[in-house]
């Protein structure tokens, strides 16, 4: 029987991305998940020693009858969840989260992995009526826990990208005062970029300025769709009992 996994829950943020965790995976503020090797080849920022504040650049010049300049700056959203105050606060209130699920699911497992056991060896004495009926109604328990299990960590998922939410929110007026700053016309996520020669990740900065915007983010249980606790639900559990061929008449 499948339980609550603390380790698969937190599994979320890793270092270059966000993992696509079997029970709980969250793409940045709706960026899609990297893969194993990221394509962006421009450093990492480093927090320690953040881009300067700039003053107002002029805005870029139009071209003779054609569209603006593109001015760049560059973030990475999945850096910002992972170093910034409000980014750890949440992955370590999920933690909190799961463990608490964890521990208020872990007696009703254990009975059901007793009830399991007893009912195994008694299945060769049983009558087959008998045994079949008890097989269903033991399915029937399991399937209720699973099904109790799946919308606890759908819950979780759910308050999780309520938070996120909250975060991109307060990080867009701090990028569109960057973009003002170094005069910018456009912001590309680091997983965009394939290749640059130039300076242009502002994701320290962004960093320190969400900091002191928004040092903490609530995330708590969040009602979820049935669907969403469909989706997080083992696929094909593993029977817990397997039927005992039924005694040979002599």
């Amino acid at each position: 029987m499948k339980m609550f996994r603390v380790d698969r829950l937190i599994a979320m943020v890793v270092a270059g991305g966000v993992a696509t965790a079997s029970v709980v995976s969250f793409d940045a503020f709706g960026a899609t998940a990297p893969t194993a090797e990221p394509k962006a080849v421009i450093a990492n920022p480093v927090i320690s020693n953040p881009v300067a504040t700039t003053a107002p650049a002029p805005a870029p010049a139009a071209a003779p009858n054609g569209p603006p300049t593109p001015r760049i700056i560059v973030i990475d959203r999945n850096f910002i969840l992972q170093r910034s105050s409000a980014g750890k606060d949440m992955v370590n209130q999920v933690q909190t989260l799961s463990k608490q699920s964890e521990t208020e699911f872990k007696t009703q497992e254990t009975q059901l992995a007793t009830e399991a056991n007893q009912l195994q060896q008694q299945l060769a004495i049983l009558a087959p009526d008998v045994r079949d009926q008890k097989e269903k109604e033991f399915t029937s328990k399991q399937q209720a826990f699973q099904t109790k299990v799946a919308q606890r960590q759908a819950e979780i998922q759910a308050g999780f990208n309520k938070a996120a939410h909250q975060l991109e929110v307060a990080l867009e007026p701090i990028l569109k005062g960057i973009m003002v700053e170094r005069g910018a016309n456009m912001v590309v996520d680091r997983s965009a970029v394939i290749l640059s020669t130039v300076d242009i990740d502002v994701t320290p900065v962004a960093v320190q300025r969400l900091d002191k915007a928004l040092p903490h983010v609530k995330v708590e249980l969040t009602a979820a769709p049935p669907a969403a606790a469909v989706a997080a639900a083992p696929r094909a559990p593993a029977p817990a009992v397997v039927p005992a061929a039924a005694p040979a008449k002599k």
